[in-house]
């Protein structure tokens, strides 16, 4: 008899600890999906502008707790809203920060007087731009300078102006996705690659 009780009493201490165990996961699986879903998001893309670094048909994971923590920096690719579009999403490199000197000639960008490819940031071998620039812009306060990386067929900072930081939703991190015209057609190569 007393061997039955003392059974049935660990049992339910068990069961109890069990279900705790169970609720415990489930709340903690309840809060990473709520922080993913507030610190996370997916987009796709439907531009060229940013090829060959993103091609219509990535979706991208876009980090938007990143720049709570810090300020964008040159060669970041930013999603942002537009308010001249009313409030469209757009996708972009940052070229030049607040307070940067941007000038373009002859179909070279120079930033703070040095030279920048088009699809990269970093100065073109060090070397200083030609003395003889035109359309001198400098980069007001808690504004950016974006430009895609298709800087060819790209809207951007040169047609109509720079950024607020304020419509920046986050960095794009990660291609999670992309696939062809059709949904089958995936391009398994770009599926996961980081965004550089």
């Amino acid at each position: 008899m007393d061997r039955t009780r003392g059974h049935t009493g660990a049992g339910q201490t068990a069961g109890r600890i069990g279900r705790g165990v169970l609720a415990g996961l489930v709340s903690g699986a309840v809060l990473l999906i709520t922080v993913s879903a507030l610190a996370f998001r997916v987009s796709e893309l439907s531009s060229v502008s940013m090829s060959p670094t993103l091609r219509p048909g990535d979706w991208v994971l876009v980090n938007r707790l990143i720049y709570r923590l810090r300020s964008p920096r040159r060669g970041d690719i930013v999603m942002f809203h537009f308010p001249q579009t009313g409030g469209r999403e757009f996708v972009k490199r940052v070229i030049a920060l607040p307070g940067d000197v941007v000038a373009e000639r002859d179909g070279r960008l120079t930033v703070n007087g040095l030279v920048v490819h088009a699809s990269r940031t970093r100065a073109a071998g060090g070397r200083a731009a030609s003395t003889t620039t035109a359309a001198l812009q400098r980069v007001p306060a808690d504004r950016l300078y974006v430009l895609g990386d298709n800087w060819k067929t790209s809207l951007d900072s040169r047609f109509w102006g720079t950024v607020d930081e304020r419509q920046v939703v986050g960095e794009a991190i990660l291609i999670c996705w992309s696939s062809g015209r059709h949904w089958w057609d995936v391009r398994w190569s770009r599926v996961g690659r980081r965004l550089e």
